[in-house]
């Protein structure tokens, strides 16, 4: 056994990916493709990496997973890799030592982290009941377990605190209750299931930068967006039905001042990827969002819960345009709409990248001064501190941010500002004059308590920590201290305006 752990460490440690047979590679040298063996993606990292993150973390026995779990114990050798795609896998500066290894600066499982966490879950009770079958097994028994064998390297330790243990008693009940299962795995030799193959496709994240229009992208919000696309992919039946069934009403009612306003300049995507022209683009879920953080569709604690989930938002504007007399509601929503875009695009996107850099500095500053002690990565910041290429890459990937996090909590705290102007079009209580100043401060704030919570270590998933209620309370002290120096009023247009959606 501990040869096994040893062995599937060091593959981590030494960040590389060892194909089965020799890859296909492409002749713009973006894609990677071929097999590799399950030991060579058992700790990929896929939170806050640089080469992006993944929104998605492994959600247990659900029925897609279930079939996942079933398969491996049925054929794990042969017929797997053929029932089940894969994974996709992005990679920043990889480096190519033959036609079987890629070693890699950082990497993001982008697509798969369902697969991977199964996998990996049965190979850690594989090696915990190594000399037993399978059995029963208390909470504190097995993290005990996890902690001596695999707490030595950061990036296995980051990844292994996310394999709970009621994930893991879940699999051991579903196994217990079914025989042929169970015995599948007590007969399962952990040699050949670490070696038996999975597909891998790799996204080569430099290369891809090379060819972008986008100078706003880098390596994270690439891969973050590769990350994404491939997981709303999961609800591809979403996009098509809410966006091709409700186009027309959209363009017509909640979009008409945004098409008006950005015409010709702006394309609104109803479903992903459908706009391929190099044009600027924006998809309805972006747009849909920002009416929903200002409330006027639901109650308060319902805005936290939505904002960063797809379905709610979707559901809610379903039943908006169902319904009668909300005319009012629907016309104050288009109105709202491109005001905020224009704020998004305007203040909030080269704000967040002014931020960005300055968080880098200060925070580099604080670790080589000591102050990050306690914080997530604190140890880690110790053992770089003679590195200084590898410790601003560490301060970089905890520093990135996702707008689509940030923005409804700017949304939120400015949804009393609204005003209508003299020509009938929606404005903010705040002069452009002020603009500039207020946004930085607002942006600063919200950010920094983004940065704080990620470092301080989240109890769950990060798209869960932005739903809550004490995320949205950030940057409230800077608005009010805005509101007040510059004299800006509040108005009651979202409480005149809003229909509660139920």
């Amino acid at each position: 056994m501990d040869k096994i752990i040893a062995e599937i460490k060091n593959i981590k440690a030494k960040n590389t990916i060892i194909f089965s047979e020799s890859y296909y590679k492409s002749c713009d040298n973006k894609t990677i493709m071929g097999e590799v063996p399950f030991k060579q993606v058992l700790f990929l990292d896929y939170r806050e990496t640089e080469a992006g993150s993944n929104p998605r973390e492994y959600n247990g026995l659900k029925h897609a997973n279930l079939k996942i779990l079933q398969s491996l114990l049925k054929d794990y050798e042969n017929m797997f890799r053929f029932l089940h795609s894969g994974i996709i896998v992005s990679l920043v500066n990889p480096t190519f030592t033959d036609d079987k290894t890629t070693q890699y600066d950082d990497c993001c499982l982008t697509n798969g982290n369902q697969t991977r966490f199964i996998v990996l879950i049965l190979v850690l009770l594989k090696l915990f009941f190594h000399k037993t079958e399978l059995k029963s097994v208390k909470g504190k028994d097995f993290q005990s377990f996890i902690k001596t064998n695999f707490d030595d390297i950061e990036g296995i330790r980051n990844l292994v605190r996310f394999v709970k243990f009621n994930k893991v008693a879940e699999i051991i009940n579903y196994l217990h209750n079914n025989k042929k299962y169970l015995e599948s795995f007590n007969k399962m030799d952990i040699d050949s299931f670490l070696n038996a193959r999975i597909r891998i496709q790799i996204n080569l994240i430099d290369a891809i930068l090379d060819d972008l229009d986008d100078e706003t992208l880098d390596t994270y919000h690439a891969g973050t967006l590769i990350a994404e696309a491939n997981n709303d992919t999961q609800n591809v039946k979403v996009d098509d039905i809410f966006g091709t069934k409700n186009r027309r009403e959209l363009n017509e009612k909640i979009f008409k001042d945004f098409n008006k306003e950005y015409h010709r300049q702006v394309e609104i995507e109803f479903r992903l990827g459908e706009v391929v022209d190099k044009v600027k683009k924006v998809h309805i879920l972006t747009l849909l969002r920002l009416a929903v953080a200002t409330g006027i569709l639901c109650k308060e604690n319902d805005i936290f819960k939505s904002t960063n989930q797809r379905i709610p938002i979707y559901k809610l504007f379903e039943r908006l345009l169902k319904k009668d007399n909300v005319d009012n509601t629907i016309m104050a929503i288009s109105k709202i709409i491109p005001l905020l875009y224009k704020i998004r695009v305007n203040y909030i996107e080269p704000y967040l990248e002014d931020c960005k850099r300055k968080f880098t500095r200060e925070y580099k500053e604080k670790a080589i001064s000591g102050d990050l002690g306690n914080t997530i990565i604190g140890t880690q910041v110790s053992s770089l501190l003679n590195n200084d290429r590898e410790l601003q890459k560490l301060i970089q990937r905890n520093i990135n941010y996702n707008i689509e996090h940030i923005m409804p909590v700017i949304v939120f705290r400015i949804r009393m500002l609204f005003r209508e102007n003299e020509k009938n079009k929606l404005d903010l209580t705040i002069s452009e004059a002020n603009r500039p100043d207020f946004f930085k401060g607002l942006v600063e704030a919200v950010y920094k308590k983004y940065v704080e919570l990620k470092l301080a270590g989240l109890p769950t998933s990060l798209t869960t920590v932005v739903r809550d209620k004490k995320y949205y309370e950030s940057g409230y002290e800077t608005y009010i201290a805005f509101k007040n120096f510059y004299k800006s009023s509040e108005t009651d247009y979202i409480t005149k305006n809003s229909h509660i959606i139920k």
